[in-house]
């Protein structure tokens, strides 16, 4: 029988986080979520089944969702996911939980994974040796998934609690509501040079170029801010929110493995 991690990714940590994992079973394939395998979506069945994501606001990213609730469902072995995160995933797992049982899907073990945050519309990406402690702390959690993997062993979804559940509960779907237009405020300063790389990169074929290969934001963005993260310029940005902020990009996921989702 098969065996397949499916990823999504903006800047490459959930990249990362997949490419350790499926070392706990050689053979199999890792396929990127995107927008067009959501249009034409594989049977969710196999051997092993994996789903390695980014935590979004407390819960799974809306491209998951959608992806989860389009495909088929066939006969599941063992089902794993994995979540990666910048500061605490609050009560996601239980609700990525529901979102798979809603499915009819019963998935064996739940993983939260630690990794430097992309969220440059928040704060300025971290760096040096705080970057480096986290990345350390990452790598750990992900060495002990592959053992936990590798014996196919069961680990529910948990919850950080009250304040984890209020989190999920009320953040979470506000985000949701505001997702696909999460693009409004996105805009290319002169420093744009048309190299065409945000549209490359985006997982949700959301940005066109213009007559001047100017990026071209459509209203159905995921909010990975990979456009922002990756563009080598630095030329795209949300209102004042970024000017002048670092940008992030997983340290061992290329831009050329981002711009190639397979």
């Amino acid at each position: 029988m098969t065996m397949t991690c499916f990823w999504f990714s903006g800047t490459g940590n959930s990249l990362h986080a997949a490419r350790g994992l499926v070392q706990a079973f050689p053979g199999m394939r890792l396929v990127a979520v995107t927008d067009r395998l959501v249009a034409d979506p594989p049977e969710l069945g196999g051997e092993v089944v994996g789903f390695v994501f980014p935590v979004f606001a407390y819960g799974p990213p809306p491209i998951i969702q959608r992806f989860v609730r389009a495909a088929g469902t066939g006969e599941i072995g063992y089902a794993f996911v994995a979540m990666t995160h910048g500061g605490g995933p609050a009560d996601a797992t239980r609700v990525t939980d529901r979102l798979f049982r809603d499915r009819g899907i019963d998935v064996s073990a739940f993983f939260t994974i630690r990794m430097p945050s992309n969220y440059v519309v928040g704060s300025n990406p971290v760096e040096g040796e705080k970057a480096a402690a986290i990345f350390a702390l990452g790598e750990k959690e992900l060495a002990a998934a592959r053992e936990h993997l590798a014996a196919r062993a069961r680990l529910a979804a948990t919850s950080g609690g009250v304040g984890a559940r209020f989190k999920s509960a009320v953040v979470f779907p506000l985000f949701q509501k505001g997702a696909r237009t999460y693009d409004r405020s996105f805009f290319s300063t002169d420093a744009c040079n048309g190299c065409g790389i945000c549209t490359a990169v985006c997982p949700a074929s959301n940005i066109e170029p213009d007559a001047g290969k100017r990026p071209v934001w459509r209203g159905r963005c995921e909010a990975c801010l990979g456009c922002i993260n990756l563009c080598p310029k630095k030329a795209v940005q949300t209102g004042l929110l970024t000017k002048g902020r670092r940008r992030y990009r997983h340290r061992d996921v290329s831009l050329q493995d981002l711009m190639n989702r397979q």
